[in-house]
């Protein structure tokens, strides 16, 4: 009743009174965590859970505290009573130092004006929960991206259209919560108003913690593009065809999992029907997060990685390139994050990216800097 009424810290003081009295009784150390939770106090609240789980006779109460480490490992929240429209919305406002990707080589750039500029954004997720149960849902999303940019860039406008479902499923197997998802989306994406390319993607996960302070997420995904009209030889030139990788994230949390690291691994491959777009690669990243102890409505993040390819089949369709080709993209992003409220909040950015390759003509280097609205409900 304590807890209903918001008084949480009276809540914790009379479950910590009856477990003086019976410290092995398992349902006062449920109670107990949840009131450390809602009091704001997350590592208590897994220290009780911890203990549910090594010494519950009871397989329910070992399953129960299980999922409530679970969502406390990945913030995720209790599904609502009733389903309700969200919106997840990012509005951004961005200079690109190379928006056109020219490379670094003078002598082979186009000749002209530096096509540098700004690029206003606007990505919007909307989903509806048809299904709801506590240990499944389903989703049904709409997905749009508009970019424009400044006159100096004006050919690079970009829009996107699509629609998407998500499947979730909580399932537990013996002290441990496995949380598995499947991901559908369908894109209509045009380039200047003309259609440039239609892509269905596909994303199968799971997520679970295998100790108390980390989280695992594998997974495996594909698409299959279609792009607009071949290029000039389209044996060689056409990027339609399959892009698939397998990768896992691991995530290694402090104790009052305010900050974490994360280590990334994936192995990736594209067929396509030409032969210059056939690729097989990697891509590695690491990265941390925290909160800002003097700000604490105020996060921080950075992360670096390496993009490695190799083209097999690749031919060069100009004397400027006599070499197969290879690639090497490596960036760093940082960002720092104020939340206004639970459903804005203002993100600062900046990323830097350098795609390194045996031909120089590959070669580029880009500066992007901005600043992102983001918008949750």
């Amino acid at each position: 009743m304590l807890t209903k009424l918001g008084r949480h810290k009276e809540a914790v003081a009379v479950y910590r009174r009856l477990l003086k009295r019976n410290p092995q009784h398992v349902p006062t150390h449920l109670f107990l965590g949840q009131a450390y939770k809602q009091d704001g106090d997350p590592m208590a609240a897994a220290e009780q859970w911890r203990w549910v789980v090594r010494h519950a006779d009871s397989a329910e109460y070992r399953r129960w505290a299980e999922a409530q480490l679970h969502r406390l490992r990945v913030g995720a929240k209790k599904p609502p009573k009733t389903r309700r429209p969200y919106l997840f919305a990012v509005l951004g406002l961005k200079y690109d130092s190379n928006p056109l990707l020219k490379p670094n080589d003078k002598s082979l750039a186009e000749v002209g004006n530096e096509k540098r500029g700004f690029e206003a954004l606007l990505d919007l997720t909307l989903g509806y929960p048809v299904l709801l149960r506590p240990n499944a849902r389903l989703d049904v999303l709409y997905l749009g991206r508009q970019i424009t940019h400044d006159a100096n860039t004006n050919d690079v406008d970009f829009t996107s259209q699509g629609v998407g479902v998500d499947v979730k499923r909580l399932l537990h197997y013996g002290e441990r919560a496995y949380l598995l998802d499947f991901l559908y989306t369908a894109r209509v994406n045009f380039l200047r108003s003309d259609l440039f390319s239609v892509v269905n993607r596909f994303l199968a996960s799971v997520e679970t913690a295998l100790t108390p302070h980390t989280r695992t997420y594998a997974y495996s995904r594909a698409s299959i593009s279609n792009y607009g009209p071949d290029g000039s030889n389209p044996p060689q030139t056409s990027r339609d065809g399959f892009r698939g990788g397998l990768g896992v994230t691991q995530f290694f949390y402090t104790k009052d999992f305010r900050r974490h690291l994360f280590l990334s691994h994936e192995i990736n491959v594209q067929d396509t029907r030409g032969a210059n777009f056939t690729r097989w690669g990697m891509a590695s990243r690491i990265g941390v997060f925290s909160v800002v102890d003097c700000l604490p409505k105020m996060d921080w993040q950075a992360s670096t990685g390496l993009d490695w390819g190799r083209y097999p089949r690749f031919t060069s369709l100009s004397s400027l390139d006599t070499t197969r080709r290879r690639d090497a993209r490596f960036d760093v992003y940082t960002a720092v994050t104020y939340h206004w409220t639970k459903v804005v909040a203002t993100r600062l950015m900046y990323q830097f990216i350098q795609n390194d390759n045996r031909n120089d003509f590959f070669d580029r280097t880009r500066h992007i800097a901005g600043v992102e609205l983001l918008v949750s409900y």
